[in-house]
């Protein structure tokens, strides 16, 4: 979790952003479902694998 937070703070404008957007903003890749509950369902993984997609230009 903290991994994915400190990748996210930059572009999200801030550590307590970053924090929204792990715990509440769905991503359409997975269904919808949050970075939180990706975590959560031991897909940490696959969550650090979009970001390194988006960071280098890939479609959200």
């Amino acid at each position: 979790m903290l991994e994915i937070i400190s990748r996210v703070t930059d572009w999200a404008g801030g550590k307590e952003q970053a924090m929204a957007w792990y715990r509440a903003q769905p991503i359409p890749a997975f269904g919808g479902r949050t970075a939180e509950a990706l975590v959560k369902e031991g897909k940490a993984s696959a969550v650090r694998d979009y970001l390194d997609h988006v960071a280098v230009g890939g479609f959200a």
